[in-house]
Formats: structure tokens, sequence, C-alpha cells
């Protein structure tokens, strides 16, 4: 049995297989409604990024890449649009605080004597 944490159990869009052993890391259904698809895509994204947060192990490294191979042929586009726009959000802030200017990296840099 499979026990918590585990993103299987723990995200509200991943379920073990039914038969045999796995996950399906993309069972969502749509709204209906391209916007509201696009709303709920954003939710499942957050949801998947406070839980990484919060679980950061080495299995959980590659479940983006994971959830993303299982989005391929889902019908549920805007679904797909608002969970890579919330995951593309949280890294364009995190590649800011890192490597923008005024960066984590560039004031590691600048206190070594070289560029970032």
């Amino acid at each position: 049995m499979i026990k918590s944490p585990h993103p299987a159990l723990d995200l509200s869009f991943m379920c073990p297989r039914k038969v045999g052993c796995g996950m399906i890391y993309w069972n969502v259904e749509t709204t209906g409604s391209y916007t509201e698809d696009c709303k709920l895509g954003g939710q499942y994204g957050t949801e998947f990024l406070t839980y990484i947060g919060r679980h950061p192990t080495n299995g959980n490294a590659t479940l983006l890449g994971c959830i993303v191979a299982d989005m391929d042929g889902h019908p549920a586009t805007g679904l797909k649009i608002g969970f890579m726009a919330e995951v593309n959000r949280y890294a364009m802030g995190l590649a800011r605080i890192i490597h923008g200017p005024g960066s984590i990296a560039e004031n590691l840099a600048s206190a070594a004597g070289g560029e970032a």
C-alpha cells in the first residue's frame, strides 16, 4: 500500500492506477469552459508547486516531467495551459531572484571578483 506523502495520494489531479502498478499523473476532467479550465489548471499548478516545496525529494524532482508526459494527447488544453502557466510564473520568479540584476548569482560573482 502506498503511504502519504505520495503524489498519487496527495495531489488532486493524480491517482494510483486501478489495474497494475504506477500512477496516472494527469487525471483531470474539463469543466467545458476554456476560461474555467485555465483557472483550474492554474490551481493544479499551485497545488503541485506547494507539494514539491514541502516534499523536495529525488522522486519529486522528476515529477513535472511525468505529469507533462501524461498530458500528451489529453484533450483538456485549458487545464494544461493553466497548469504550465502557473509553473512558468514560479520559474520566472525564481530565475529572477537567482539570475536577474542584483541576483544571488550576480552578487556571488561580484564578491568573487568575476561576472555572473
